[in-house]
């Protein structure tokens, strides 16, 4: 397996030779050490996986494409739509959602939550989002949405199962589904009245283990569980 990963948006066809400068190359250079016939993986975010060669190791990295494969996005994908927290923690939330196998995260608006990602925290989530993808070796990056209202979430598209996170539902029980939106709320938890209007629009009410989560560790565990009983049982 290849040591070291690159994320590289246009990865070419095999035979082609690309040149990688900036903090990409500075850091397989300075940190990882790769030297010329070393090999490496690419990663486009968008599925493609390529296996590369490094032909120049100097000033900056010249690598040859070797072997290109296409991978299919996860399925069912899980778009999780839940409250921002604040501080570190959203980044930990993204890095969290990522490693687990999320389609997308949405900062969702509910009655307790309101806070929403400035554009400077959206480019700092972005980034945090490719190191991910990078450190676990994902073939599609996580997409990181703007804001929506709780009353957005409840809109059912085809084929789309909404799932509310609350302890007063039953354990995780899989769905036929191509995508499945999990709605995490805020630390406050939903109200009544969101309760409700999500029994009434469709969503199934499903809890996630026997303890109140920090939402960021609620997202990432609702998405690796509901994944890991959807994968198992189709």
């Amino acid at each position: 397996m290849a040591r070291h990963v690159l994320h590289i948006p246009d990865v070419g066809a095999p035979g082609t030779r690309i040149s990688v400068s900036g903090d990409e190359a500075t850091h397989a250079l300075r940190v990882k050490r790769l030297r010329e016939g070393e090999e490496l993986l690419i990663l486009n975010g968008a599925g493609a996986c390529a296996t590369a060669q490094v032909v120049e190791a100097k000033r900056d990295l010249v690598l040859e494409i070797l072997a290109v494969e296409q991978a299919p996005p996860l399925a069912p994908a899980i778009d999780v739509w839940s409250a921002a927290p604040k501080g570190p923690r959203l980044g930990e939330l993204i890095d969290g959602l990522s490693q687990a196998g999320a389609a997308s995260w949405t900062p969702l608006r509910s009655k307790r939550a309101n806070v929403d990602p400035t554009a400077a925290k959206h480019k700092r989530l972005s980034r945090i989002a490719t190191e991910s993808m990078k450190q676990s070796r994902r073939p599609w990056i996580l997409q990181i949405h703007t804001p929506a209202a709780f009353e957005a979430a409840l809109e059912s598209e085809a084929d789309t199962q909404i799932i509310l996170a609350d302890m007063s539902g039953d354990a995780y029980a899989p769905s036929a589904a191509a995508r499945i939106r999990i709605l995490i709320g805020p630390e406050g938890g939903w109200t009544d009245e969101e309760r409700t209007a999500a029994k009434s629009a469709g969503a199934a009410i499903h809890r996630f283990g026997p303890h109140i989560m920090r939402v960021e560790l609620a997202a990432a565990a609702a998405c690796a569980i509901a994944l890991d009983h959807e994968l198992r049982c189709r």
